[in-house]
């Protein structure tokens, strides 16, 4: 009879992480999002090529205020390979906008296929493509694109190590989403904001497992 009651339980817990996932997972994936793009890539973005063509750079924030995605599409068929991976960028954010996720996805593609960029730049791109995939996608094929992300050298290693627990999460492992934040809180190269995040994400999955062994210390992230 137990049994039948673990089942019961086991069920009724799925289908609240599964309703939890449907509520929030939009929400944590955009904010991901932003994290990643803000706080990094226009920051690298302005430390190496902001001060200089700064023409071009104008003429992609102003192409992307307009919403115009024809022009900035043929912006980046013509514009450098730096200046059409930031145009390929805005012209996704404003597919992304528009819920039209499957060409933000195409988008995403041409910039981490474009050999001659940069690493960084291609691995952003993927990077945003795994977060629009994170809830449909098999959960195997995913786990093992974010792995050739997040290397202790490689750029955008934190924000793909958060994906890796909201992956988990979505497959109702919250121990192991719990650690991986754990982890992520505890490192002392981790952005202030990202530590936050992973410090409230840990607590929303520790109520879930009732396991408090790894549990970063508030003051740790403060």
């Amino acid at each position: 009879m137990s049994d039948v009651f673990d089942e019961i339980s086991d069920d009724l817990r799925q289908q609240k992480l599964n309703q939890f996932w449907k509520e929030n997972g939009p929400w944590i994936i955009g904010g991901a999002i932003g994290a990643v793009l803000l706080t990094g890539a226009l920051t690298l973005w302005r430390e190496h090529t902001l001060s200089r063509n700064t023409e071009q750079t104008t003429q992609v924030i102003t192409l992307e205020k307009a919403g115009d995605l024809t022009k900035l599409d043929a912006f980046a068929e013509s514009a450098d390979k730096d200046h059409a991976m930031l145009a390929r960028f805005a012209e996704a954010d404003a597919y992304i906008a528009k819920k039209q996720n499957d060409k933000a996805l195409a988008v995403y593609d041409t910039i981490a296929n474009t050999s001659r960029l940069d690493k960084t730049w291609r691995d952003l791109a993927r990077l945003h493509s795994v977060t629009l995939r994170l809830d449909k996608d098999p959960p195997e094929a995913l786990a093992k694109e974010l792995a050739t992300l997040d290397g202790d050298k490689d750029t955008w290693r934190y924000s793909a190590r958060e994906m890796e627990a909201l992956l988990a999460a979505r497959q109702g492992q919250m121990q192991k989403a719990a650690d991986i934040l754990s982890n992520i809180a505890a490192d002392p190269l981790v952005p202030e904001d990202m530590r936050q995040r992973a410090y409230s994400l840990h607590q929303l999955y520790v109520a879930d497992t009732g396991a408090d062994a790894n549990a970063p210390k508030k003051s740790d992230t403060e």
